[in-house]
């Protein structure tokens, strides 16, 4: 299907859901303040990410004005306080630090994987908790897992686990796959996860057997894939999964074409580029382009608070299509909010507690937190963003695979352990 969202009167919608976070939680004796309750937003505002930050950063700022236009917390204003971490994990530890000095112990942020392992590292000692955005490592829920951290996005195992069922669900005749992937931890373990679901999904789905070629691998920080795109044409593959971001899959893409890579591949399946490469790249998109997003808006237009976001992403950006960076900022937000008013408290470990229990309403509609390893139970949102002759893209399909049957097992301080 064909969706083409307009920009339709929210505001009654929006205001109910507002409402709710004004009315909705349990009530509790707090002290009196007048002061501001400050939450750090730890975000690459530089850097070799900077490109996902200001949709980050503006979903923060609409969360905050809707929270605050609903009465606040507490009685008291929500103010928001912006950081760089120049997603480079010794800039996200002075970034945090420089907060914590100033009594900030509410933090969101963790956009990538390094710098969210390492803010996360100092959180017991400092009293502070973080909720992350962006990061999918499966570390952060399992090895390195401590009670001050939450997640409100998917994992690497959830989202690659959804990736393959929907590969076997929508292409059970394209069977021969390979990937494209960093040479790191991470890219490993996200192969893994993503082989893995290919063995169980494609002889349930598809009635079929995958054949899975071992992945291409590139040294993090190469600019030079030449070598790798000629690995994949020699191979008989003809779909591949890839994890490459920002401007190193814009550039992988870019010399993939003389190659006749775009033309070979049938399905590519991307773990979070989503509408970001899509605008960039718009005609040039290969065909069957399907990424993970961590919101996509077409998909919650029936959410009241889905819908609210969105009208005000249209009103303060004139823009139709938001990416899916628009809303974990903004969700999290609304967790810290509502586990504040039902803690009656903005103290460390109430807040916490809070967070392990609460349900709550979000552009998503209603989430929790796993309490044994504080990742968010949610559907998990992957579609398709193909070229088109008006915009130069479109998005044809979205498809919400329930993100609670592929958690995978909660082992907080175990690695996660990947069959298949």
């Amino acid at each position: 299907m064909t969706l083409d969202i307009s920009r339709r009167a929210v505001l009654g919608g929006g205001a109910a859901a507002l409402g709710a976070l004004a009315t909705g939680l349990p009530r509790r004796v707090h002290a009196q303040s007048s002061e501001p309750i400050r939450i750090g937003i730890l975000l690459p505002l530089t850097g070799t990410q900077a490109s996902y930050a200001p949709d980050c950063k503006l979903s923060a700022e609409i969360a905050a004005d809707q929270i605050n236009a609903a009465g606040g917390i507490l009685g008291r204003k929500l103010e928001i306080v912006f950081k760089d971490d120049k997603a480079n994990p010794n800039a996200a530890i002075a970034a945090a630090k420089e907060l914590m000095g100033e009594g900030i112990n509410l933090f969101i942020g963790g956009l990538n994987t390094p710098s969210a392992l390492a803010i996360v590292g100092i959180m017991p000692d400092s009293k502070s908790t973080l909720i992350t955005i962006g990061s999918v490592a499966d570390s952060l829920t399992h090895e390195s897992f401590n009670r001050n951290f939450f997640r409100i996005t998917d994992s690497a195992y959830s989202r690659a686990q959804a990736q393959a069922h929907l590969a076997a669900e929508k292409y059970g005749n394209v069977t021969q796959w390979s990937g494209i992937l960093p040479d790191v931890e991470f890219g490993h373990a996200l192969w893994r996860s993503y082989s893995s679901g290919l063995k169980t999904f494609y002889p349930e789905l598809a009635k079929t057997q995958a054949e899975i070629s071992d992945p291409v691998l590139f040294k993090w920080g190469s600019i030079d894939f030449k070598n790798q795109i000629s690995s994949l044409m020699r191979q008989p593959v003809e779909a591949v999964y890839q994890s490459l971001t920002g401007e190193d899959f814009l550039t992988m893409i870019n010399q993939a074409r003389p190659f006749g890579l775009t033309k070979k591949i049938k399905v590519f399946m991307d773990l979070s580029g989503e509408l970001i490469f899509a605008k960039i790249l718009k005609k040039n998109l290969p065909e069957n382009f399907w990424s993970g997003s961590h919101w996509y808006y077409g998909s919650y237009q029936d959410i009241p608070t889905g819908k609210a976001l969105y009208d005000e992403y249209v009103k303060r950006t004139g823009d139709k299509y938001p990416t899916g960076y628009i809303g974990p900022a903004h969700m999290a937000l609304y967790a810290y909010a509502n586990a504040i008013k039902a803690a009656g408290s903005t103290e460390t470990d109430a807040v916490i507690s809070a967070l392990e229990g609460v349900k709550f309403e979000s552009a998503k509609g209603e989430l929790s937190f796993r309490k044994e390893d504080h990742q968010v139970i949610s559907d998990i949102n992957i579609k398709l963003g193909p070229a088109d002759d008006e915009l130069g893209w479109k998005v044809s399909d979205a498809v919400k695979v329930p993100g609670e049957k592929l958690l995978g097992p909660a082992t907080p301080g175990k690695a996660l352990v990947i069959g298949g």
